[in-house]
C-alpha cells in the first residue's frame, strides 16, 4: 500500500512539475523539423483571420469577399502547391517553405483550397502562434529572400497581435531595408486602430528619408479619417522636407481625403513646389470642384508660372466646361 502510494504522490509530483516547466513551443518543433530538410520543401498550414479567402492566384482582403480590391502575386508556379474549386476559399493559412542548403530560400502563402500532391514534407495543422513565431524567427534571421518574404503569412494568421513584432523589426536599422520596408507595409496593410497608431509614432522616431517615405505609403493605405488627417498636417508642415510633403500631399489626394480641404490648403501654401503638386493633385480629383479650382487658379493666381501649370492640366481635361473655360481664356 505505501508503495503504490508513493508511486502516485511521484507520479502526481511529476505532473505538476511538467505544469510548472517552461512550455516547449511548437515553434521550436516546427524549427526542428525544418531542419531535417536541407534540400527541398516543407509545408504547413494554420487558422486564418475570418475575413479572408484565396482563389487561384491571390488572397482576397475584403470582408464581402468580393473581386473587388484582390490583388495577385507569385502567378506562375503557386499552381503546383495547392488546387482550388471554388472562387474564394476561406482558410487555412497554407505556407510552403522551399529550403537550399539549410536556409529558407523562398516562401509562398496561399489561403484555403487543398494542398496538391507532391513531394513536400508535411508539418499538417500547428498553432497560430506558434507558426507566427517560426515565421517571424525566419524574418529576424535577414539571411535571404525568404525572410522578407516570411512577413506575410504572418498578417494572415488569426487572433494573433504582430503589430509591435514588426515594428520592432521596422525600426532596428541594422537590417536590410527590404526586410524594414516589408515590415512598414504590411503593418500599413492590416489597416487596424493599433497599426495606424504605431505607424505615425514610428514616423515620429525615424529620421532616414527613404524609411518615412514608406511610412507615409502605409498610412496612406490605413483608409480612415485620423490618416487622412495626417497626410494633410504632415503637407502643411514647414519643418518637413518637401520632398515628404509633397508625398504625404500626394496620398492624402489618392485616398478620398474630402476636396475641401485639400482647397483650403492652397491659400496656406507659400511653396512653389507645394503649389504646383497642389494643382497635380487636384488635376487627379474626378469632382467638380477640383476643376472649378483649377479653373480658379488658372485665371486669378498672382504667379504665371502657376496660372501656366494650372491651364496645363485643364487641357486634359474632356469636361465641356472646360473646353469653353480655354476658349474664353484664348479669345480674351
Amino acid at each position: 500500500m505505501r508503495g503504490s502510494i508513493a508511486k502516485y504522490t511521484a507520479a502526481g509530483t511529476l505532473v505538476v512539475a511538467a505544469c510548472l516547466l517552461p512550455h516547449r513551443t511548437e515553434a521550436q518543433s516546427i524549427a526542428s523539423r525544418v531542419s531535417q530538410v536541407r534540400d527541398g520543401k516543407v509545408r504547413m498550414s494554420f487558422a486564418s483571420r475570418d475575413d479572408i479567402c484565396g482563389w487561384n492566384n491571390g488572397i482576397s482582403t475584403s470582408a464581402s469577399h468580393d473581386r473587388n480590391g484582390r490583388g495577385s502575386w507569385n502567378g506562375g508556379d503557386r499552381q503546383t502547391d495547392v488546387e482550388y474549386d471554388q472562387d474564394c476559399s476561406e482558410g487555412p493559412v497554407r505556407v510552403v517553405l522551399s529550403l537550399r542548403d539549410g536556409k529558407v530560400s523562398k516562401i509562398r502563402s496561399y489561403v484555403g483550397g487543398r494542398w496538391r500532391l507532391n513531394d513536400a514534407t508535411d508539418l499538417g495543422t500547428v498553432s497560430t502562434r506558434d507558426a507566427v513565431d517560426y515565421l517571424l524567427g525566419v524574418a529576424n534571421r535577414d539571411d535571404g529572400r525568404g525572410s522578407g518574404e516570411a512577413i506575410f503569412p504572418v498578417t494572415l494568421a488569426d487572433s494573433v497581435d504582430i503589430t509591435s513584432r514588426l515594428g520592432a523589426i521596422a525600426e532596428n536599422e541594422s537590417r536590410s531595408d527590404d526586410l524594414r520596408g516589408q515590415a512598414i507595409f504590411w503593418l500599413g496593410q492590416s489597416r487596424t486602430e493599433k497599426s495606424g497608431d504605431y505607424l505615425r509614432g514610428l514616423f515620429r522616431k525615424v529620421r532616414d528619408e527613404d524609411v518615412r517615405d514608406k511610412i507615409i505609403f502605409s498610412i496612406s493605405q490605413q483608409n480612415d479619417d485620423e490618416s487622412q488627417k495626417w497626410l494633410v498636417d504632415l503637407a502643411s508642415n514647414a519643418n518637413e522636407s518637401i520632398e515628404l510633403r509633397k508625398k504625404a500631399l500626394f496620398w492624402a489626394g489618392q485616398t478620398g481625403t474630402p476636396f475641401s480641404q485639400l482647397s483650403a490648403m492652397y491659400g496656406r501654401m507659400r511653396e512653389q513646389e507645394m503649389k504646383d503638386q497642389m494643382i497635380f493633385v487636384f488635376s487627379q480629383r474626378h469632382e467638380p470642384a477640383a476643376l472649378d479650382k483649377l479653373m480658379d487658379i488658372a485665371k486669378n493666381d498672382p504667379d504665371r508660372d502657376v496660372r501656366r501649370k494650372a491651364l496645363f492640366w485643364l487641357g486634359q481635361s474632356k469636361d465641356s466646361r472646360v473646353s469653353a473655360f480655354l476658349s474664353d481664356i484664348i479669345n480674351r
